[in-house]
């Protein structure tokens, strides 16, 4: 994009982008990180000949932005909240013993993690982990619905062969 044209573009769209942004997020740095990604993307990716288009292409790309950040806060706030969870069940000083065991399981689910092929990696991770949908999985991996399921299905039957191996239990099937 033409120096210039950005330059308009960006005078022109970043207060009402920016009262979007901050009325979606109520906060003040959310929007204001959010705004900054807007126009980064715009930057690197706009081409367009009518600033009509321009417009819309701005508040999807930004209303995306706020989607993805809400979906990571929120899949955050869960994690947070079961890790808390789980530590409200020990004392305060805690079971050594219980910790080890945590730590351990915890150990042990990255290794099995790590050992999956990166395709059936990234796809459990943004199924199980990020909650998306088949959908989404489908259009971030450039795969159908079908693919999606079936490699899906085939990660978490390696994930529990890997367990079960590391346990040190029975690898048959």
């Amino acid at each position: 994009m033409q120096k210039h044209t950005f330059s308009a573009l960006f005078e022109q769209h970043q207060l009402p982008l920016y009262r979007y942004l901050l009325q979606m997020s109520r906060d003040k740095d959310v929007a204001e990180e959010l705004l900054q990604e807007t126009f980064y993307r715009a930057m690197v990716s706009l081409k367009v000949k009518n600033m009509v288009q321009a417009k819309a292409w701005l508040f999807k790309v930004a209303r995306n932005l706020y989607i993805d950040r809400t979906r990571k806060t929120k899949s955050e706030k869960r994690m947070v909240e079961r890790v808390q969870t789980e530590q409200m069940h020990t004392s305060n000083l805690g079971n050594p013993d219980e910790h080890l065991e945590q730590m351990t399981k915890r150990d042990r689910i990255e290794e099995v993690f790590h050992r999956l092929p990166e395709r059936m990696r990234t796809i459990l991770y943004l199924r199980e982990i990020q909650e998306f949908t088949y959908k989404e999985v489908a259009k971030a991996m450039n795969l159908t619905d079908g693919q999606v399921k079936t490699t899906l299905h085939r990660a978490r039957k390696t994930f529990r062969y890997y367990d079960r191996l590391l346990k040190g239990g029975d690898s048959d099937e």
